[in-house]
């Protein structure tokens, strides 16, 4: 079976052991392009941005393995130029989930701040538009080096409602059994944090990164859809009903 990985870094431990041993055929793409790939059905499991998950869970069936922040999750970020949030925002085009969760964080705030989408990701160009950008994944990460963070998305779903906010969800169309995908990646996983010096220094090689921020990052995820986990999903999708999003 073929499965999909997340192209950015909060992938690389879930994932380590299975590519070291060469154990399944991995196919690496954007969140958004994963999700399409799972429809086409050009890959068995992978996972998915969360909205998408919610949007069409009538026809997806789900798993274990997620990409979920405990608190502050260091790469969903809307970062800025100046010192404060601009009443403009650049939007990245790799974001499903994302847009949705500061759509939220920004009506529970009582914020009116207009959104822009941009045909790019990189954070330099976002903000060459407005004063403010959302962006994800390693981009955010090498973002918060240079800019000013006005907000850490996880942070501030977390103090908005006391659970994770999970991000990418593992799928496969309905008619597909993948479990054993599943149980691989959870296998993956445990495998990962028992030889947690080893994933971070191969890390620290491959990603040109501190090890101290690599530590600190793979352990503010949570990789494997708990009780918490999935209250925070649902809330999440309660209040896109809410607002209108979904």
């Amino acid at each position: 079976m073929k499965i999909g990985k997340f192209g950015f870094l909060n992938n690389f431990l879930p994932y380590y052991w299975i590519e070291k041993n060469r154990l399944a055929e991995v196919v690496e793409a954007s969140p958004k392009t994963l999700a399409e790939m799972i429809e086409n059905r050009q890959l068995d499991y992978a996972p998915v941005p969360s909205f998408y998950f919610l949007k069409n869970k009538d026809r997806l069936r789900d798993y274990t393995f997620c990409i979920a922040s405990k608190g502050k999750v260091l790469s969903v970020l809307v970062v800025s130029n100046g010192k404060s949030l601009d009443d403009k925002i650049a939007i990245t085009n790799e974001t499903m989930t994302s847009v949705k969760l500061l759509e939220i964080i920004l009506k529970e705030k009582g914020l009116n701040c207009k959104l822009i989408p941009v045909n790019d990701r990189r954070a330099t160009n976002l903000l060459k538009r407005c004063g403010s950008a959302l962006v994800i994944g390693d981009e955010a990460i090498k973002a918060r080096m240079i800019y000013r963070v006005v907000m850490d998305l996880g942070e501030e779903w977390f103090e908005l409602t006391g659970y994770p906010m999970v991000f990418g969800i593992s799928a496969s169309l309905k008619d597909v059994n993948a479990r054993n995908c599943d149980d691989l990646l959870n296998r993956s996983i445990d495998w990962g944090f028992r030889n947690f010096d080893e994933v971070v220094g191969e890390a620290e090689k491959r990603f040109s990164m501190p090890k101290e921020f690599l530590e600190e990052y793979f352990k503010s995820l949570s990789y494997k859809m708990g009780s918490k986990e999935k209250k925070g999903l649902r809330l999440f999708e309660e209040l896109c009903r809410e607002y209108g999003l979904l």
